[in-house]
């Protein structure tokens, strides 16, 4: 499952979960103690889908979310679970349109371009083999993110196949294809221990052209 389809089950979970926690008595007050702390928990989760959501903190979902977490409720904490259900049916939809998405694609950047820095460390310290191993797998993990992101069917095909793909869909230039491939061989070649296969440069060529793809397609 991916990262996108995750939340939106989570999502959807925490609204049909919001339904027996809303109701109250006749001033409006949770029912038991129980349904307080089932409540306040409730909160807690539906917080941290919004967070996960919305990555910025002046989102005007986060902001809203945090003013309703926040506040001391009391024995109307179930009526906080209404009204942040409320939200989170608004969200869903917003997150339909492509929310998820651009998430999931900015958390994965931040991810490579923390394997990149290990990457170069190693790199700088004339480790070829280490430095080639996480640059390789970085690079063909970005490649078919661009993919998926796109449309573009990547399952099945190898990483020469994809570049060609990109290529002809017009995703990758010419000279981006090419240096696409000098960073495809490191991954092969890498992947097989066959270290004697490529070199130090080649390795810089691979971390920098992955930062620039990661950065123009997927932190974009």
């Amino acid at each position: 499952m991916s990262v996108e389809d995750a939340v939106k089950k989570r999502v959807e979970q925490l609204l049909q979960e919001s339904s027996s926690l809303v109701p109250g008595d006749e001033a409006g007050c949770a029912l038991s103690d129980n349904q307080c702390q089932q409540c306040s928990a409730w909160l807690a989760s539906a917080q941290n889908a919004v967070h996960l959501i919305c990555d910025s903190p002046q989102t005007p979902y986060r902001v809203r979310s945090d003013r309703i977490v926040n506040k001391e409720h009391g024995w109307l904490v179930n009526t906080a679970v209404g009204e942040f259900a409320a939200l989170l049916k608004n969200l869903l939809v917003d997150a339909e349109a492509g929310l998820l998405t651009s998430v999931a694609d900015r958390a994965r950047a931040e991810a490579f371009d923390d394997f990149l820095d290990h990457a170069d460390v190693y790199f700088a310290e004339g480790r070829k083999n280490e430095s080639g191993v996480i640059a390789g797998v970085v690079f063909e993990d970005t490649l078919r993110r661009i993919c998926r992101k796109e449309g573009v069917t990547e399952k099945g095909l190898k990483l020469d196949g994809l570049i060609s793909e990109l290529t002809n869909r017009g995703y990758l230039s010419a000279i981006m294809a090419k240096r696409a491939r000098v960073a495809a061989h490191v991954r092969t070649k890498a992947s097989h221990a066959q270290w004697d296969e490529f070199e130090l440069a080649d390795v810089r060529a691979t971390i920098e052209f992955t930062r620039e793809i990661v950065a123009a397609k997927l932190d974009a």
